[in-house]
């Protein structure tokens, strides 16, 4: 509990988490302003009823979710890395070892103190943008009555702790590829690589079937989405039914935690 005590302490003293968090939320905020005030401006009726049903509850709690998959699965990437490849940079690691703590202890322990930390920034921003939510949709005069319906808070929990777990799995492929080269740069750059690549495979037909499986989709289909959020310029893409994509998304999330372990453990430190 100790060096989970101090994991944690490290993290919220980092520039990193206050950056990511701050830059999500952001976005989160800038996404529904944009939509609430574009809403009676649009040429096309069309446009106009997906973006009123976007910003409709319970709807829009989906929406907030989906964003927050979205960006902060892109951060949660750089994050994972930028945390773990600065203990290699600084010395961290090495200092540790040298007082006898285990490797895999203290590699599995920066995870949960990640994951923590993680749970606790989807918490927040789901709670501004759920606020930028409702002050959309009054602005767009779709009205906010849905947001407080009781069978339809009831169903947030599950909803975060997906959200959390697609954020978190996320962050553990940028946290082992980091751990893997022990350099921060390498985690961030190849676990964004890997990020938009999966982006670009949509374009590829022939891809698609098999593209569900790969792990930023994965964390992405944890969520069940609207056909309104679902749509997209691809064409049709495949994804998982969300209960298949949690079990898909503890296997790479324990895989990419193996990986981290092993080449913790058989890391040479010079340095």
């Amino acid at each position: 509990m100790a060096l989970l005590r101090i994991s944690l302490l490290k993290l919220v003293r980092r520039p990193a988490t206050w950056v990511v968090f701050a830059i999500l939320a952001g976005l989160i905020m800038l996404v529904f302003f944009a939509l609430g005030a574009s809403a009676g401006q649009l040429e096309s009726a069309g446009e106009e009823l997906q973006v009123r049903l976007l910003l409709a509850f319970p709807t829009a709690y989906t929406m907030v979710v989906g964003v927050i998959l979205g960006f902060g699965g892109l951060l949660a990437v750089a994050y994972g890395a930028a945390i773990i490849g600065a203990d290699w940079g600084w010395g961290t690691i090495r200092a540790v070892v040298a007082r006898g703590e285990s490797r895999v202890r203290y590699t599995l322990v920066t995870f949960a103190a990640i994951a923590i930390v993680l749970a606790i920034g989807v918490l927040v921003t789901f709670i501004l943008g759920a606020g930028a939510a409702i002050l959309a949709a009054e602005i767009a005069g779709v009205g906010s009555e849905g947001a407080t319906d009781p069978d339809t808070l009831r169903t947030l929990p599950e909803l975060l702790v997906r959200t959390w777990l697609g954020v978190a799995q996320a962050a553990a492929i940028g946290f082992a590829i980091a751990m893997l080269f022990k350099s921060q740069l390498a985690g961030i750059g190849a676990g964004l690589a890997l990020y938009f690549a999966e982006m670009f495979l949509m374009l590829v037909p022939i891809l698609r079937d098999g593209l569900a499986y790969f792990p930023f989709s994965v964390s992405g289909a944890v969520i069940a989405t609207s056909d309104e959020l679902g749509s997209g310029g691809f064409g049709s893409v495949p994804t998982l039914d969300p209960d298949q994509a949690v079990l898909w998304s503890l296997g790479y999330l324990v895989l990419a935690l193996a990986i981290a372990s092993i080449a913790a453990r058989r890391a040479q430190i010079t340095q």
